[in-house]
């Protein structure tokens, strides 16, 4: 199974179970488990720490590195710890004894089986047929639990435990496959915790500033709107987040096609930028229109009829899900001429200015004003990207992006 085809089984599985779980709760109970996700995401980034990327990259240079795995491990397990009684303790004071804060901690507990994964080794390992099979697993259990557990709004609490135990089964299948190879590992303590987090620490960087950016709006809704409208948006943004299944797609053909012109100099770059950018472009347009005719049913189909709310944000969303795209082209084109440091850097300026403007427009405009500044984002990132391109390739503005748009 390719990774792109795991990707997809994931994205459908996990889909369904949002749906599911939207119809079922209602705009409230999925406003707060919508929180409860995101707390996690924030919670995981920072208990991963690059870790996960530098025991794939030790792991791929040397896959008898077996020192390596119990060194991993060791790190993402204190960082679990430390994280987890970090997080809950800022949750109990924000929170006290709320609905929402016995959601969050049940979402917290998947730091810990998530420690143990051995993903990384088996990425590091080239051996992808084990992720996907495994994480299809893992989602199919979570898939299963929600079903039979989660019946009315009041057993939103419970669908962190789901998501828990679908990680516990991920973790365990992980070790099974892994012993099964005949390894083992040890853990070394805190002796190189210190160590191997100065190495790890610049590889998260990127996706400390990605995660903050998808992580944060829901949260910040529900802080100054409520559960209800968290929901709302959090029912768009997912639907917006399944399409982008499309950027998944370009970064599996796209990258390596791009790192093989970069290394190789059979063609130019600047052709096969400028080519691939036009197809991204009339392609993105096709797609984000035929989304906007059907955004109306494609919301009520898989929602319900309580989110009518969720289809002018979900029709907002797709400008920010069209530069998405667009700027993966150069995102990836940075990536593949190893300037990842350009593209990362684009990210911090642009969440910079995203936080400036939520802060400034929501206060009038609502969830219409993270909106607002998730577009502005995705352009100003795009600009940066632009000049710092047109250093070492021509790219022509008009042509590849503005004709194909009129």
């Amino acid at each position: 199974m390719s990774l792109f085809s795991m990707d997809l089984a994931l994205k459908f599985i996990g889909f369904l179970s949002t749906a599911y779980l939207a119809r079922v709760l209602g705009k409230s109970g999925f406003g707060s488990i919508s929180i409860g996700i995101s707390v996690l995401s924030y919670a995981l980034v920072l208990a991963d720490c690059g870790l996960t990327a530098l025991g794939i990259r030790k792991i791929a240079s040397d896959p008898k590195a077996n020192d390596i795995t119990g060194q991993i491990l060791n790190g993402k397990l204190i960082l679990a710890v430390v994280i987890f009684l970090l997080t809950a303790t800022i949750t109990f004071a924000l929170s006290g004894l709320s609905e929402n804060t016995y959601i969050i901690l049940n979402y917290l507990f998947f730091l810990f089986p998530a420690a143990f994964m051995l993903e990384f080794f088996f990425v590091g390992s080239q051996k992808m047929d084990t992720v996907a099979y495994v994480r299809i697993l893992g989602t199919i259990i979570y898939f299963l639990l929600v079903l039979i557990f989660i019946r009315d709004r009041g057993d939103a609490v419970l669908t962190g435990i789901a998501w828990t135990f679908g990680g516990v089964t991920t973790a365990l299948f992980f070790f099974l496959f892994y012993k099964k190879r005949g390894l083992s590992f040890h853990f070394n303590g805190i002796r190189y915790f210190i160590k191997i987090l100065k190495e790890s620490f610049p590889l998260g960087m990127a996706s400390y500033i990605s995660q903050f950016t998808v992580a944060f709006p829901v949260v910040y809704i529900a802080y100054i709107a409520g559960n209800s409208q968290a929901g709302i948006f959090s029912a768009a943004f997912k639907m917006i987040g399944l399409f982008l299944v499309f950027d998944r797609v370009f970064v599996t053909l796209f990258l390596p096609k791009i790192t093989g012109v970069i290394s190789n100099r059979e063609i130019s770059l600047e052709k096969i930028f400028g080519t691939v950018l036009k197809i991204v472009v009339c392609l993105t347009l096709i797609v984000s229109m035929f989304l906007y005719l059907f955004s109306d049913f494609i919301i009520i189909k898989v929602f319900g009829d309580d989110y009518t709310e969720s289809i002018l944000i979900f029709k907002m969303l797709l400008v920010y899900f069209a530069f998405t795209i667009i700027d993966s082209v150069f995102a990836n084109t940075l990536i593949g001429m190893k300037k990842e440091k350009v593209y990362t850097l684009s990210l911090l300026i642009a969440v910079i200015i995203i936080l400036i403007l939520t802060f400034v427009l929501t206060p009038f405009w609502g969830e219409y004003g993270i909106i607002f500044s998730f577009i502005l984002l995705d352009i100003i990132s795009l600009i940066y990207m632009i000049i710092y391109l047109k250093k070492d390739i021509e790219i022509k503005i008009a042509r590849s992006i503005i004709l194909p748009v009129i």
